[in-house]
């Protein structure tokens, strides 16, 4: 099929999204709505099981699962795509990932990321809009052993990464020091990272590569080999790259004209069914110290992550066939009702997000810079290439 190069389709990109409070996902996303209603995709990561007969992975590390009726409405909201490929898709067994497909797709929603079977996980989620073909793709860097798929097993599209530790100065030997932690994509996972994003690009105009990846209780900080995927992927024929898991925004890069989100942090995620305790609380401030605070926390009870995590956003993306695309910015703030509210241009809240974004970006030396202005009222951030 050809298309019109002057044909555009926009794509409206979020973080990590989990209702699970009452008034249904349509209800609690209801603030967001007008906004991601100007879009002709909206995309984010489903957080979670929605299943009402979960069998628990005996692998999971927190259970993050809700019944069915916490996820219906997302169609409405509207989600059009959804990745699946995260560390808790397969937290309610098998039988928990094919309810979370099978929801998704009553919903009207397309899935990526995680199938029954390896093939399944690995295709992607072609959408046509205006004459343009979008293609989603979706892959897992973190999670618990066991959750990938195999040719003939379900699970999740994996991208595994490994861990080496070296020491800070290789003419010095010096026992004990706090070594330099390298990172590493495994061969064969690289290798299929690259010949699915080439397929993907075989059967659209545009591929959108989404990696669900980092530490989340480091926040903001970005280790080396998502700095080097990333870009990888654009090298390899994405058109645009977004980034989760992180529960925090991260910054922003366009390269070689493509643009990176290398975090778009949460735009809904309810913890309602695992508190945290007195112990825990107390485990995480001796780890992580100020990275981690639960004070804070008290204060948004379904999202007991520190205030910075409650800044979030949608990613805007204007994607021509000609391979053209425009990206920016909308600020949003997660409440303590358990709702998420997009921000006004001239609210000094939307203005904070969005210092917080150059903050990250410019923190990183990552090289991308920001206009801001207005989209139907929203304050909207241009993010361009730095200038020479």
């Amino acid at each position: 099929m050809e298309t019109s190069t002057s044909a555009r389709a926009t794509v409206f990109a979020v973080g990590d999204v989990f209702p699970d409070a009452p008034g249904g996902a349509a209800g609690v996303l209801r603030p967001m709505t007008p906004l991601l209603q100007a879009a002709d995709i909206v995309f984010g990561n489903c957080e979670g099981v929605y299943s009402d007969a979960p069998a628990p992975s005996p692998t999971h590390k927190h259970f993050m699962a809700a019944g069915r009726s916490s996820g219906r409405g997302l169609g409405e909201v509207p989600f059009h795509v959804m990745s699946l490929g995260n560390n808790h898709i397969v937290d309610g067994g098998y039988a928990g990932l094919a309810d979370t497909r099978q929801l998704l797709h009553d919903e009207g929603i397309a899935t990526t990321g995680a199938g029954p079977t390896l093939a399944d996980a690995l295709a992607p989620a072609v959408l046509e809009r205006n004459g343009v073909r979008v293609a989603f793709l979706s892959f897992c860097t973190v999670y618990p052993v066991g959750y990938e798929a195999r040719p003939k097993r379900p699970g999740l599209a994996p991208l595994r990464v490994r861990t080496f530790y070296a020491d800070p100065d290789p003419r010095f030997w010096e026992p004990g020091i706090d070594p330099v932690i390298v990172t590493e994509p495994v061969p064969e996972d690289l290798e299929q990272y690259r010949a699915t994003i080439a397929a993907a690009r075989e059967r659209a105009d545009v591929v959108v590569v989404a990696n669900h990846w980092g530490y989340s209780s480091w926040m903001e900080e970005l280790q080396d080999y998502e700095l080097r995927l990333a870009r990888d992927a654009v090298e390899h024929g994405a058109d645009a790259v977004v980034c989760h898991h992180h529960h925090s925004l991260r910054g922003v890069e366009i390269h070689r004209g493509k643009p990176i989100f290398y975090g778009l942090g949460t735009l809904v995620h309810h913890y309602t069914g695992e508190p945290i305790t007195p112990q825990e609380r107390a485990a995480r401030e001796r780890r992580f110290g100020a990275r981690s605070s639960m004070v804070e926390a008290e204060a948004l009870p379904l999202f007991p992550f520190r205030s910075q995590s409650w800044r979030t956003g949608v990613a805007t993306f204007a994607f021509g066939a000609d391979g053209s695309v425009a990206a920016g910015f909308v600020p949003a703030i997660m409440l303590a009702d358990g709702t998420t509210e997009p921000l006004r241009a001239g609210d000094p809240r939307a203005a904070e997000v969005a210092d917080y974004l150059e903050y990250l970006t410019t923190s990183r030396d990552l090289p991308a810079r920001f206009e801001r202005g207005e989209r139907d009222g929203w304050l909207h951030l241009s993010i361009l290439p730095q200038e020479a």
